[in-house]
C-alpha cells in the first residue's frame, strides 16, 4: 500500500432505502418523509493517514475504536477551576512493544496554552490497545454557556523518547450541569445558574432549498448566527443525529443541543432495536466531547421502561462524566407510554404539543416540550391588507389558512405562552424546563399544505434562510432584554385601515403606537404576555413607530417602519465565506435580489419574476418559491415581499463570476464575485473548510 501509488475511489450510493446487509433488516430511521436521499457526496471527506502507533478515532462500528474522551469534574464556577481529565485510546500496530508518553496541551481560543498535562510512560505490547488517562486541576478556565460559548483545543501528543509519533486535536468546552426534578427548584442548571431552554426542533438534515444537504460549513455557521440572533439557546435535532458540522455550529454559537441517534416515531423490537442501540453507542462515542450537547434522545416517541434503562445504561458506559442526560420524547408515568419505570429510568422527559406531561415526571426530572406550534404560513403573504394577494389565497388540501401576520403574531404568542407561562420556577403549575418550536427553517419534509405549497412552512426563516416575520417575533419573545417588533410593513394602498400588532418582550410593560409622531394607540394589556394589539389604525404615508416603556414608565425601546415608494430598480448583494469564494467545486455563494425604490429602500409588496444570466466559472443553482412546483435550479425566481435569494456553486476554475438580474419595468442589476484558486494535490487538500 505505502511506497507506491494508491487510488482511493468513492462510490456514492443514492439508493432511497437500503437494509442492513448482514440481516436484510431495514433501518427504522431510513425513511423518505424525514430523511430524503439528496444524492452524491454532500459533506467533506476526510482522509486520515496514521502511523503504526497512534491515537484511535471515535468510529466504533467501523474500526472498533473510541478515540479520546475529554471532560471536566469538580467544577468551581466562581473560582474558574476544574479538574480536566483526558482518556486517550492508543493502539500499537507494530510488531514490537513501544514505550510511549501521552501529553495534552489545553489551549484557549486565542492560542493561550492554559495547561499542559503529561502522563507517565506506558508500554504497549505489539498489537495492544489501551486507554491512557491523564488528569490535572486547571485554573482560569472559561466555562461554556449560551452567550459565552468558550471553546478549547486539547492537543493530544503521542511520543516515544521525545520523538513525536502522533498528534490529534480535540475541540471541546468545559461546563457544569445539573438536571433536577421538582416544582420549586427543578430544571436545568448550567454553571450553577438555572437556564430556561428556548428554541427550535430541527430536522437533522437541516437542508437549504436549491442546494439540499450539500451545505458548506460557513453557511451552517451563518445559520447558527441567525438562530443565536433570535435569542434561542436550544435546538432539538429530530429523528437522526445531527451532522458534525451542525454540532460544531451549536458549540460555536452557544446553542444547547438535544442529540438523538435514529428512529422514526415509535419503539422498535428485535434487530431494529439493536440497530438503534448500536447507533446510539456510536453517537455517544463520536459526539461526547461536544459541549453544546446536554441531552441524548433515545426516541422520538415513547419506549418501554426496559429500553429506556438500556439507553441510560449506554450513557453511563460511554459518557459517564460529560455532564449530559439521556431521555426520550413522550414517555410518561401512564402505563400506555412506558409507565413510572420508564420515567424513573430516564434522566430527562420530553413532551409533544403539551401531551404526556405529568406531575410524577415533573417532580423527578426536567421536562422539555420537544415540538410545539406546528402551524404553517408562507413568507410571501404579509396580511389581508397587502397587495398583490390581499390575504393567503389557498386551494384544496390546506390545513392552515394563515398569513405571515397571523402566524408570527397571534399564533406565535399563543403557542409560546403555553410553555413560557408554565416554565419551571415561573408563574404556572406545569413547570417546563424548556420548549422547542417546530421548526427553524421551512423544510423539504411533509407539511400540511399539500395542495398549495412545496415545503413545510413552519419555519422562523424560509427555505433559503430569509427571515420570516416569525423570526423577529420569536427574537422578541425569547429576549430577556427590552425589545419590540412591529409586525408587517407600512406601505399600503390609500384608505387602508387595519389592526397593527406589536410584539414586546417581558421587560416592556406599555407600548405606545405613533403614526407620523401622533399617538394612534396605547397598550398595557398584551395578549399572552407578548402581543399588543392596536385595532383600526388608519394608514398614512410616513412612519409608524412603536415605543416601549418599562414598569417605571421609562422609555426602554423604540422601533419604526416607513412607507416606501414604487419599485424602480433591482439590487443584488452577494455573500461568500469571509475569505471569499473558493474554486473547489463545492463552495457556494448566495445573492440576494431586492426590488428597491428611488431611495434604495426595499419595496415590501413587490412580487414579480426576476430572470438571471450567469457568466464565469460557476453553476447557477437558482432559488425557491414555495408555491411554485419545480422552482429550484431555474434561471428565474419570483421576489417575495420585495426580496429573494439565489445560489451559485463554484467550479474548480478560478476567476470572475458575474450575475445579471432583470425584471420587467425595473432597472437591471449586476454583481461580480471572484473565486480564488484552491490548491489540491491528487484531489486532496490540507486546508480546513471555510468558516463564517
Amino acid at each position: 500500500m505505502f511506497g507506491g501509488e494508491n487510488v482511493i475511489a468513492v462510490k456514492a450510493d443514492n439508493t432511497k432505502w437500503r437494509p442492513e446487509e448482514a440481516t436484510g433488516m431495514p433501518f427504522q430511521w431510513d425513511t423518505r418523509d424525514f430523511n430524503p436521499t439528496y444524492g452524491g457526496l454532500t459533506r467533506n471527506v476526510r482522509m486520515y493517514v496514521l502511523p503504526r502507533t497512534y491515537f484511535t478515532l471515535p468510529l466504533y462500528t467501523n474500526l472498533k475504536t473510541m478515540g479520546t474522551y475529554v471532560y471536566a469534574t469538580a467544577h468551581n464556577v466562581g473560582g474558574a477551576t476544574a479538574t480536566v481529565t483526558v482518556e486517550a485510546q492508543v493502539r500499537n500496530e507494530q510488531s514490537t512493544a513501544r514505550t510511549v508518553t501521552v501529553s495534552a496541551n489545553v489551549i484557549q481560543a486565542d492560542g493561550t496554552v492554559r495547561a499542559t498535562i503529561i502522563g507517565a510512560p506506558v508500554t504497549l505490547a505489539a498489537g495492544q490497545t489501551q486507554v491512557v488517562t491523564l488528569a490535572q486541576r486547571i485554573g482560569q478556565l472559561r466555562f461554556w454557556e449560551p452567550g459565552a460559548p468558550h471553546l478549547y483545543t486539547v492537543e493530544m501528543v503521542l511520543s516515544e523518547g521525545g520523538v513525536l509519533l502522533d498528534a490529534y486535536p480535540v475541540t471541546t468546552g468545559f461546563r457544569k450541569t445539573e438536571f433536577r426534578g421538582g416544582a420549586v427548584d427543578g430544571g436545568v442548571y448550567l454553571n450553577d445558574r438555572h437556564l430556561f431552554l428556548t428554541g427550535y426542533a430541527v430536522r437533522a438534515s437541516n437542508e437549504w432549498a436549491a442546494i439540499g444537504g450539500a451545505v458548506p460549513e460557513w453557511m451552517t455557521q451563518f445559520d447558527g448566527q441567525l438562530i443565536r440572533d433570535s435569542r434561542a439557546n436550544l435546538i432539538r435535532w429530530m429523528h437522526v443525529a445531527a451532522s458534525p458540522g451542525n454540532i460544531r455550529m451549536t458549540d460555536r454559537y452557544g446553542i444547547v443541543s438535544i442529540q438523538p441517534a435514529g428512529d422514526k416515531e415509535r419503539d422498535a423490537v428485535d434487530r431494529q432495536w439493536q440497530q438503534r442501540v448500536e447507533l446510539m453507542r456510536d453517537v455517544l462515542i463520536y459526539f461526547r466531547n461536544n459541549p453544546s450537547i446536554l441531552f441524548w434522545e433515545a426516541g422520538n416517541n415513547w419506549i418501554t421502561a426496559a429500553h429506556m434503562a438500556e439507553m441510560t445504561g449506554l450513557r453511563k458506559t460511554w459518557d459517564p462524566n460529560g455532564g449530559r442526560a439521556m431521555g426520550c420524547r413522550a414517555i410518561s408515568d401512564n402505563a400506555a407510554y412506558g409507565g413510572t419505570a420508564a420515567v424513573d429510568a430516564a434522566e430527562w422527559v420530553g413532551t409533544m404539543l403539551n401531551r404526556h406531561y405529568s406531575v410524577y415526571a415533573r417532580d423527578r426530572k426536567p421536562i422539555i416540550e420537544c415540538e410545539y406550534t406546528r402551524d404553517e404560513a408562507p413568507r410571501r403573504v404579509w396580511d389581508n391588507a397587502s397587495p398583490p394577494d390581499f390575504g393567503y389565497l389557498t386551494g384544496p388540501d390546506v390545513t392552515y389558512h394563515l398569513t405571515s401576520e397571523d402566524f408570527a403574531g397571534k399564533h406565535a404568542a399563543l403557542t409560546r405562552y403555553e410553555f413560557w407561562g408554565q416554565r419551571i420556577q415561573g408563574p404556572g403549575d406545569r413547570r417546563y424546563s424548556g420548549a422547542a418550536a417546530l421548526i427553524w427553517a421551512d423544510s423539504n419534509q411533509h407539511g400540511r399544505q399539500y395542495g398549495w405549497e412545496c415545503a413545510r412552512l413552519s419555519g422562523r426563516v424560509d427555505a433559503v434562510r430569509l427571515p420570516k416575520e416569525s423570526l423577529h417575533t420569536y427574537r422578541v419573545m425569547q429576549n430577556p432584554a427590552a425589545d419590540l417588533h412591529i409586525l408587517g410593513h407600512w406601505t399600503y394602498p390609500a384608505n387602508t385601515r387595519k389592526t397593527v400588532y406589536v410584539m414586546a418582550s417581558a421587560p416592556v410593560r406599555r407600548v405606545q403606537l405613533l403614526v407620523n409622531g401622533v399617538q394612534a394607540g396605547n397598550s398595557t394589556t398584551p395578549a399572552q404576555d407578548f402581543l399588543h394589539t392596536f385595532p383600526d389604525v388608519a394608514w398614512q404615508s410616513g412612519t409608524l413607530t412603536a415605543v416601549g416603556f418599562d414598569a417605571s414608565g421609562a422609555e426602554v425601546f423604540r422601533t419604526a417602519k416607513s412607507t416606501t415608494g414604487a419599485a424602480t430598480a433591482l439590487r443584488l448583494t452577494a455573500y461568500t465565506a469571509p475569505g471569499g469564494l473558493r474554486a473547489d467545486g463545492s463552495d457556494i455563494a448566495f445573492v440576494d435580489v431586492e426590488a428597491v425604490d428611488a431611495q434604495g429602500r426595499r419595496m415590501p409588496t413587490h412580487q414579480a419574476r426576476v430572470d438571471f444570466t450567469l457568466t464565469g466559472p460557476a453553476k447557477f443553482l437558482g432559488g425557491f418559491n414555495a408555491h411554485l412546483p419545480g422552482s429550484v435550479h431555474k434561471p428565474h425566481v419570483n421576489t417575495e415581499c420585495g426580496i429573494n435569494r439565489v445560489f451559485l456553486r463554484a467550479s474548480r476554475t478560478a476567476g470572475p463570476i458575474t450575475l445579471q438580474a432583470t425584471c420587467a419595468g425595473l432597472t437591471s442589476a449586476t454583481v461580480t464575485v471572484t473565486s480564488a484558486a484552491f490548491p489540491t494535490t491528487g484531489g486532496l487538500t490540507t486546508q480546513p473548510p471555510a468558516q463564517f
